[in-house]
């Protein structure tokens, strides 16, 4: 029973005079955290440039944060990617697409039981769109020399075939050749 001149909070009086208030004090605790952040990362930066910053008002802040994005946005337009820059990023993914067909190589190769035919025809089909990789990637750079494709290494995406072990000879009775990328 309630005290005669006492009475229950109803669930919006509760949200009104206790979660509302908590959560706004939250909300601007989070706030100010980034906006901590920002400032370090600002001060840090105008450092380096040999600015030095005594203060810095909240307003302050947002102010230097988008002028140096829109700066960042303006160096990126007047300085796209340099033209190499492309071929140095398809060298890095060919290197890793090398190595993970030389992964699926050796899979196939030591582990009994695969499908050989299948796997054959998976490492011919991985050699293939490289090549077709290299070939666009060749195309899209008119200011590049252009590569001849028939100079690259001979054994590159060419099968090879297995050795003439007895239990291989009993897996790969047709003598189908296997891509390596060796």
């Amino acid at each position: 029973m309630a005290v005669e001149g006492q009475r229950f909070m109803t669930k919006t009086q509760h949200y009104r005079k206790v979660t509302k208030p908590l959560l706004e004090r939250k909300r601007r605790a989070r706030m100010n955290l980034y906006l901590d952040e920002l400032k370090d990362l600002i001060v840090d930066t105008m450092d380096a440039q040999g600015e030095q910053v005594s203060k810095l008002e909240k307003a302050d802040i947002l102010e230097l944060t988008v002028n140096y994005l829109k700066s960042q946005q303006q160096q990126r337009l007047a300085n796209p990617q340099s033209p190499g820059s492309s071929q140095v990023n398809f060298d890095k993914f060919r290197a890793g697409y090398t190595q993970a067909a030389y992964e699926v190589s050796h899979i196939f190769s030591t582990v009994p039981g695969l499908d050989l035919k299948f796997g054959t025809h998976l490492m011919k089909q991985l050699g293939h769109q490289l090549k077709d990789m290299k070939q666009e990637m060749d195309c899209s750079e008119p200011n590049d020399e252009p590569v001849n494709l028939s100079e690259r290494k001979s054994d590159e995406h060419v099968p090879q075939k297995r050795s003439g072990s007895p239990q291989e000879q009993e897996e790969n009775p047709q003598g189908e050749d296997v891509w390596r990328p060796w």
